[in-house]
């Protein structure tokens, strides 16, 4: 088989009766920025909003679960 390694990925030739649905489609390689998008001084405001969130989820009691409508459970079913 004539197997092609094109950057990571694999080319494996199309079987003679299979369409090729976008052949002007290349393979590109990912970029990569150099400079970072976020200051230390913001990445660490934000982690510290994110804890701070996450403890105040932690100490408040979670919702309980309510019935839409009052209705007494039926503890035993009667079949007649």
């Amino acid at each position: 088989m004539d197997n092609q390694l094109v950057g990571t990925l694999l080319v494996i030739p199309l079987e003679p009766n299979q369409l090729n649905l976008f052949p002007e489609v290349k393979p590109t390689p990912a970029l990569l920025t150099e400079a970072l998008v976020m200051s230390a001084d913001a990445l660490l405001k934000w982690k510290s909003q994110i804890l701070d969130y996450q403890q105040k989820v932690r100490e408040n009691k979670p919702p309980e679960q309510v019935t839409l409508f009052d209705i007494a459970p039926n503890h035993c079913l009667t079949v007649m």
